[in-house]
């Protein structure tokens, strides 16, 4: 189990593919909200990004523990490298657009039927 998982690790590039990244991001982010009416908790967008970030190539995501690395940072591994990300700015950022956008009257181009 180990050689395949080190197998499977070597054969990753030395950087994930960031446009792969971006698209797997944007579409999971736009496929759950363009389902949702009304509001939307910050812990659905919290669950929604560690969900995500699963989704891609050689992630390894999990959430940091609070007394080492503070509250809502998930630790993203890729390869040998670990990147700290601080969910409460991205949901934050994703909840002001998303409450700018429901609270906007619809486009009379675009109605809902």
């Amino acid at each position: 189990m180990v050689r395949k998982l080190k197998k499977f690790r070597d054969s990753l590039p030395e950087e994930p593919d960031g446009t792969e990244m971006k698209k797997i991001i944007f579409h999971s982010i736009l496929s759950y909200l363009s389902k949702k009416e009304g509001t939307v908790s910050k812990m659905e967008i919290k669950d929604l990004l560690f969900d995500t970030l699963s989704l891609i190539k050689g992630f390894r995501v999990e959430w940091g523990e609070i007394q080492k690395f503070g509250r809502g940072k998930l630790l993203v591994n890729y390869k040998d490298k670990v990147l700290i990300l601080d969910v409460e700015e991205v949901s934050e950022s994703i909840l002001r657009i998303w409450n700018r956008y429901s609270d906007s009257p619809p486009s009379p181009k675009f109605k809902k039927s």
